[in-house]
C-alpha cells in the first residue's frame, strides 16, 4: 500500500494546476457556516463499527414489517429533535445544498460524495433506533407498471401520498423549508429500466458512466436525474430534494449499482479504489478538494473501507422459480417479462391484494391530485 504521501505526489504530477491551500481555506469557511451545535454533532457521525459488524442493506419491499417500521420512526425521531437546529433531520437535509452542492453534482465525486452522506445518514439514524439502516427502492420495479403512481410504495405502508401534498403515510403533512412536503410523481422524465442498468454495467471506468465524460446512456448522475424529476415537487430540485425520505432510498439504489459496478470492476482486475477520473470538470471534482464532509477529500470517497467495513447490500429481488412473488409479499413476479413489480392497492381497501394475473390498472384510494408546491426562482432542478 502506498504512503500518503507518494498518492499526493502521485495525485500532484496528474493534476499540476490544483490548488491545495484554496481547498482547505475553502473547508474551513463551510464549516465555520455551520451552526456550532450542528458541526460537533455531524463530527460525531464520522466513525467506524466495530470489526465485523457488516450492515445489510435490503430492498425497500424486501424488509421486514418491524425492519420497515424502525426505518421510519428512526427518520421521524430525527425531524422530532430539536437539539440541533431546526431539527436533525433538517440540518442533514441542508447539507445537500448547503456549501457542498458543487462538490456533490456534475462530476465523478458524486457517486463518493453521497456514500459517505448516506453513512452519516445511517448512523444518525441509528442514534434513534439501534441496528436500522438504509434500505434501497430499486425504481425499475416501478418502472415495470403501466402507472407507476399507483404502485405500494406510494402507500401509507410505505412513502404515502404520490400526487399533491404527503397526507399520507409515515411522513404525512411534513413541512419542509420550501413548503408541505409534497410530490407530482409522474409528470415529467422517467424511471430506470433494465436496459439502463446493463449499460452501465457493460462499461469499465469510472469516467465511463460519470460526468463531464459519460454519455446520457451510461451516464449514472444523468439517469438518476431523471429519477428525482420523475418523483416532482421537492425531489425535483437539488436544494429541496433531501427534504424528502424518498431521496435516501433512491440514492442507496445508485450506492448499489456503484458498488455493483466495482465489483465488475474487480472481476476484470481493475482496483476500484485507485480508478478515478483525471478530466473532472469543475476544480470542486479534483481528488484533493475536499469533499465539504468532515475532513474528508473527494479521493476518499472510492475507498473500499465503506463496503468493507460499514456496509454490504442484499442483492435485487428476483423472481422466485416455481412461484408468483419475488420474497416478499408487497412485489410479485410478473413472469411474461420475467421481472419482478410492486403490488397496486385496491380502490376501496388500504390493504394491498395479489395479484395472479397481469397487473390491473386502477386509481389507487389514496391518491390526490393537483395541490403542486410553487418553487421560486433560482433554484436548481436535476439535469
Amino acid at each position: 500500500m502506498p504512503s500518503l504521501a507518494i498518492c499526493v505526489l502521485f495525485i500532484l504530477v496528474l493534476f499540476p494546476n490544483y490548488d491545495i491551500d484554496a481547498q482547505q481555506t475553502s473547508l474551513t469557511s463551510a464549516n465555520r457556516s455551520l451552526d456550532p451545535r450542528f458541526l460537533n454533532w455531524l463530527n460525531s457521525l464520522f466513525f467506524l463499527p466495530p470489526e465485523g459488524e457488516l450492515r445489510v442493506r435490503k430492498e425497500y419491499r424486501m424488509l421486514t414489517d418491524a425492519e420497515r417500521n424502525n426505518f421510519h420512526n428512526s427518520i421521524r425521531l430525527l425531524k422530532q429533535d430539536t437539539s440541533v437546529p431546526p431539527n436533525k433531520f433538517d440540518a442533514l437535509a441542508s447539507l445537500h445544498h448547503l456549501n457542498t452542492a458543487l462538490s456533490a453534482h456534475g462530476g465523478p465525486n458524486f457517486l463518493g460524495w453521497h456514500r459517505v452522506y448516506l453513512v452519516l445518514f445511517e448512523n444518525a439514524m441509528r442514534e434513534k433506533v439501534a441496528n436500522v439502516t438504509i434500505p434501497y427502492w430499486d425504481n425499475t420495479i416501478e418502472e415495470g407498471l403501466q402507472s407507476p403512481r399507483q404502485s405500494i410504495l406510494f402507500s401509507p405502508l410505505f412513502m404515502g401520498t404520490a400526487n399533491g401534498q404527503v397526507t399520507q403515510g409515515p411522513f404525512s403533512f411534513w413541512s419542509t423549508p420550501f413548503g408541505p412536503l409534497g410530490r407530482d410523481v409522474g409528470n415529467d422524465r422517467r424511471l430506470m429500466n433494465p436496459n439502463d442498468i446493463s449499460a452501465i454495467m457493460s462499461q469499465t471506468i469510472i469516467a465511463d458512466i460519470t460526468n463531464p465524460n459519460a454519455p446520457d446512456a451510461t451516464n449514472i448522475e444523468e439517469l438518476h436525474n431523471d429519477v428525482h424529476v420523475y418523483l416532482g415537487q421537492q425531489m425535483s430540485r437539488i436544494e429541496s430534494a433531501s427534504y424528502d425520505p424518498l431521496f435516501y432510498i433512491h440514492h442507496a439504489f445508485i450506492d448499489y449499482l456503484w458498488e455493483d459496478f466495482r465489483t465488475n470492476q474487480r472481476m476484470r482486475g481493475l482496483d476500484p479504489a485507485r480508478d478515478y477520473p483525471r478530466i473532472v470538470g469543475e476544480q470542486t471534482h479534483q481528488p484533493l478538494a475536499s469533499m465539504g464532509l468532515g475532513r474528508l477529500l473527494v479521493i476518499d470517497g472510492i475507498n473500499d473501507i465503506f463496503t468493507r467495513r460499514i456496509y454490504r447490500y442484499e442483492r435485487r429481488p428476483t423472481c422466485i422459480p416455481n412461484s408468483n412473488n419475488c420474497g416478499s409479499q408487497y412485489l410479485r413476479c410478473d413472469w411474461s417479462r420475467q421481472r419482478c413489480v410492486p403490488l397496486i392497492m385496491n380502490q376501496n381497501s388500504p390493504t394491498a391484494m395479489a395479484q395472479t394475473g397481469p397487473v390491473v390498472q386502477r386509481l389507487p384510494w389514496w391518491s390526490r391530485q393537483g395541490g403542486a408546491t410553487t418553487f421560486g426562482n433560482g433554484q436548481f432542478v436535476f439535469g
